[in-house]
């Protein structure tokens, strides 16, 4: 899939679950820092598009009855301090003029599903805490790189 057609799958909420990887993640966030001038606009789209395309992926197993919603919504898969950190230390990250394979080769650690690129800056309780789940909390052991 090309980044165009990757992204216009990614806004109109037609990847599967099984395509929705931590890469894909990965991969979208790149491309709206890439793509896009204003910061706030980045962490909006990201935010706003994985919150929507987390609800169609519920829709979906609701119609298709293969499983249940979760009863929790806040437990559909959006995490903010996760959402939130993880475009930061991308943004900080980025090379000019550089593809996202030669990003993706430069920087292993943001494409391991353990997050060691953010247990940097978060201890794991707080990481992982409901209330990061929410909204997003500052890192208590490094802070995050200023863009």
């Amino acid at each position: 899939m090309t980044d165009d057609e990757f992204l216009r799958a990614f806004e109109e909420c037609s990847l599967t679950r099984k395509e929705w990887t931590h890469e894909a993640h990965v991969r979208m966030a790149w491309l709206y820092l890439t793509r896009m001038d204003s910061e706030k606009e980045v962490f909006e789209r990201v935010r706003t598009g994985i919150q929507k395309l987390n609800a169609a992926f519920v829709t979906r197993a609701l119609l298709s009855c293969m499983r249940q919603a979760p009863k929790n919504p806040n437990l559909s898969g959006y995490h903010e301090t996760i959402t939130v950190a993880f475009v930061t230390v991308i943004a900080s990250r980025i090379k000019s003029g550089e593809d996202f394979a030669a990003f993706r080769e430069r920087n292993p650690d943001l494409f391991d599903r353990a997050f060691p690129a953010l247990l940097k800056h978060y201890s794991p309780d707080r990481l992982h805490s409901a209330a990061a789940r929410l909204e997003f909390i500052e890192p208590d052991l490094d802070p995050l790189p200023v863009v």
